[in-house]
């Protein structure tokens, strides 16, 4: 009898702590999604959430170039893939369409938080005066680097890019 008390006492003690550590980190992950929610509330609200119609257009300049780079970069594969695998070309842009269209996501995404900008700012700057004709051209050139068409700035913004982003660390020895 003592051995099944001691084992009884035992499992509920294990019950306890069980229950206590799940308790515990359900408190711990509510503070910290309470927190999220807090700062991004913050950040919304505070005076950097306007978004001005310059940095708009630089935002929009900046996604319409990595756009065009993007898809130059999957036309790129596409044909590798095409000449590699025999495939016909229709079959590997069907291939690489659906990496493409999140590594679109990604890259628009990085450049956002790179400016510390969300979607929906950017979709108010926008809608504060839709007939400004600075941001409807951004607004186009995006659009048509999404269908393939160079920017008209494109050479100018990869070379400034290439400047401003030296290689970290040390060089590589091949051999």
């Amino acid at each position: 009898m003592r051995e099944s008390t001691q084992i009884a006492i035992g499992l509920a003690a294990a019950g306890l702590l069980g229950t206590a550590y799940v308790l515990v980190h359900e408190k711990r992950r509510k503070l910290k999604a309470e927190k999220r929610r807090l700062a991004a509330a913050q950040g919304a609200h505070s005076g950097s959430g306007v978004l001005s119609r310059e940095r708009l257009l630089a935002l929009l300049d900046e996604s319409a170039t990595a756009t065009y780079q993007l898809i130059e970069q999957t036309r790129k594969m596409v044909h590798v893939k095409h000449e590699q695998s025999g495939i016909s070309m229709e079959e590997a842009v069907n291939e690489l369409q659906k990496d493409f269209e999140s590594a679109l996501e990604t890259v628009l995404g990085a450049i956002r938080m790179k400016h510390q900008v969300t979607e929906r700012q950017m979709s108010q700057a926008m809608a504060a005066d839709p007939n400004d004709e600075g941001i409807k051209a951004a607004v186009q050139i995006l659009q048509d680097a999404m269908a393939g068409k160079p920017p008209p700035n494109y050479l100018q913004n990869v070379q400034e890019q290439t400047k401003k982003s030296p290689r970290r660390g040390k060089t590589r020895k091949k051999g």
